[in-house]
C-alpha cells in the first residue's frame, strides 16, 4: 500500500507587516526634537555670554543701590551768580551812571595778573567804589591746563565768585588774597582757596559753594568762550571797548588811561 509523499508542514499563519510609515514618522518627529532641544541650548548659551559681556551698569556697579564711586560725575547745571544773567560772561562789580565802562580779563595762575593786581587794584577798587567807572570782571580759567593736577584757574575763578555770590564787595580782597597766595604749577586745594577766601572775610559757607564747583560751568561755558574772542590773553583792559596798550604794571598808568576816556 502506497503512502503520499509526505508534504512539508505549511508555514505558520504570518503577523501583521510593520507599519513603516509610521516608524519613519516617529523617527522624523524625534529627530526634530532632538534638533529643536539642541538649539535652545546654543540659544541660551549664546543669550547667557551675551548677558555676561554687558558693563555693569555705571551708577551702580550692577548692584542696584550701590553707588559707584568710579563713576563719573553728572554735568553739573549752569549756574549764573546772582544778579549775572545766565549768558552774561562778567561780574559788574559796580554801574556808574556816568562814565567809562572798564573790562578786566585776569587769570588767578598767570603772573602777570599778580602783578597787575598790586599795580591797579587799589586804584580800580576805589574807581569803581566811587562810581566812576563801570567795573566788569572776567575771571578766567585760560592756564587750566598749566597746572598739576589741570583746573586750577578754575576753580580759583570760582572760589572768587563764590565769595562774590555771598557779598559783591568780597571780591575785591578775595581777589587780592588769591594772588598774594598765587601757588605754582601745583595749584591749591579746595581746602586750602577756602582757607584764603574766608581769611578774606568770606562765611565758612563758601566752602561749600568751593568744593561743589558751583559756578565752573558758568567760567568755562560763558566767560571762557566770549573771552577768547575778545582778547589774546590776561591782563587785558578794555575801556569802553578799545584795549588799553599802556603799561599794566605801571602804577597809575591804567588810572590815566581811564580818567582821559
Amino acid at each position: 500500500m502506497s503512502t503520499a509523499p509526505e508534504q512539508p508542514a505549511a508555514p505558520p499563519p504570518a503577523g501583521p507587516a510593520p507599519n513603516r510609515k509610521r516608524n519613519l514618522i516617529l523617527g522624523i518627529v524625534g529627530g526634530l526634537a532632538c534638533l529643536g532641544l539642541l538649539a535652545a541650548v546654543v540659544i541660551g548659551l549664546i543669550g547667557f555670554a551675551l548677558f555676561r559681556a554687558q558693563p555693569s551698569d555705571p551708577v551702580s556697579n550692577g548692584n542696584p543701590g550701590t553707588p559707584n564711586p568710579d563713576a563719573p560725575a553728572a554735568e553739573a547745571p549752569l549756574t549764573a551768580p546772582p544778579g549775572t544773567a545766565d549768558d552774561q560772561p562778567y561780574l559788574e562789580l559796580n554801574t556808574a551812571t556816568d562814565g567809562p565802562v572798564v573790562d578786566v580779563y585776569l587769570d588767578f595762575l598767570c603772573p602777570h595778573c599778580a602783578t597787575f593786581a598790586e599795580s591797579n587794584g587799589s586804584d580800580l577798587q576805589e574807581l569803581a567804589e566811587t562810581g566812576t567807572i563801570t567795573l566788569r570782571v572776567h575771571p578766567r580759567p585760560m592756564l587750566d591746563a598749566n597746572s598739576s593736577p589741570a583746573g586750577y584757574s578754575g576753580r580759583a575763578a570760582n572760589a572768587a565768585v563764590c565769595a562774590y555770590a555771598e557779598d559783591p564787595p568780597l571780591w575785591f580782597p578775595v581777589e587780592e588774597a588769591l594772588f598774594d597766595k598765587q601757588p605754582g604749577a601745583e595749584g591749591l586745594t579746595d581746602q586750602e582757596l577756602t582757607e584764603v577766601v574766608t581769611d578774606a572775610g568770606a562765611s565758612d559757607a563758601v566752602g561749600e559753594c568751593i568744593t561743589a564747583g558751583t559756578y565752573l560751568p558758568w567760567i568755562q561755558d560763558v566767560v571762557e568762550p566770549q573771552a577768547r574772542e575778545s582778547t589774546q590773553g590776561t591782563p587785558t583792559v578794555l575801556i569802553d571797548g578799545v584795549q588799553d596798550t599802556g603799561t599794566l604794571d605801571t602804577p597809575g598808568a591804567l588810572r590815566e588811561a581811564i580818567e582821559a576816556a
